[in-house]
């Protein structure tokens, strides 16, 4: 296998993602899965459900690429969808089976990988990967195996890390690349992959690539119908400038407001696609 797929499954099979969000509630518990859904919707990412649209594929087949806890997997299930999970990671496909189970809800859950999915041609309503197919080496080969996947019709919702926003510019470039020297002493591979939350002693370098909206286009270039929007923004992706932030006046300062911003300079960049 790959050596970046390889450090891909030692980052999540030791430190799923989003587990750190449930502080120190048991993981695989009610409360646990619980905790992790309210911070993603209601704290992190409150814009999820209006972008995403998880209730427009009832009864329809989804198949989700790295589901992590499988925290949005639920979300289509509950709106009545079919829904699916291939991962990498062993421990994400448990997780997601234990979220799902306990609320009665069956999904298959393979392990597999995203640039050969393990899944006939043209059976899926709608393939969703958020935060995903930029960790994997070939992501224009998972990209046609999206399409592959798909039904004539089919939808494809893909987030990718935006490399023309606030988060990568200022807050990994010039704080943690320049002014902390993590560049220099790092190296550029590594401190993309530290972006990625992990153990104190993880020693896992995850490949983290980011995107342009010309390179995104071009990645869904076989599509007949391509939307993209960039979205999240938080203040933490500006903290070498906290201070002159502060000056701004309080309109400028509120979510809604600095939401409107994410438009230009969000940390993701959303694809919905229609083959």
């Amino acid at each position: 296998m790959d050596k970046a797929k390889l450090e891909a499954q030692k980052q999540w099979n030791r430190d799923p993602c989003g587990a750190s969000d449930a502080g120190d509630l048991k993981e695989g518990s009610l409360e646990f899965f619980d905790a992790v859904k309210q911070y993603r919707y209601y704290d992190y990412a409150p814009w999820m459900h209006a972008i995403i649209g998880f209730d427009r594929f009832v009864r329809q087949k989804v198949l989700e690429i790295g589901p992590g806890l499988g925290t949005d997997l639920l979300q289509f299930a509950s709106q009545g969808a079919q829904t699916y999970a291939v991962d990498l990671s062993r421990k994400h496909l448990e997780l997601t089976q234990q979220n799902l189970g306990m609320r009665g809800y069956k999904v298959p859950c393979l392990l597999g990988d995203a640039e050969g999915l393990p899944f006939r041609t043209g059976i899926f309503d709608c393939v969703y990967a958020f935060g995903v197919l930029h960790h994997t080496p070939q992501t224009e080969l998972a990209v046609a195996e999206i399409y592959r996947v798909l039904r004539d019709g089919g939808k494809a919702i893909v987030s990718l890390y935006h490399r023309d926003s606030a988060f990568y510019w200022i807050h990994t470039i010039v704080l943690r690349g320049i002014l902390l020297m993590g560049l220099l002493r790092k190296g550029y591979r590594r401190l993309l992959s530290e972006i990625e939350v992990r153990s104190g002693d993880s020693d896992a370098v995850p490949l983290v690539k980011v995107y342009s909206r010309k390179q995104v286009l071009k990645l869904f270039g076989g599509f007949k119908e391509v939307k993209l929007q960039a979205c999240h923004l938080d203040y933490a992706h500006f903290l070498p400038l906290r201070r002159v932030m502060s000056l701004l006046p309080d309109s400028i300062q509120k979510r809604d407001s600095i939401e409107r911003f994410g438009q230009y300079f969000g940390w993701y960049l959303i694809v919905q696609a229609t083959k």
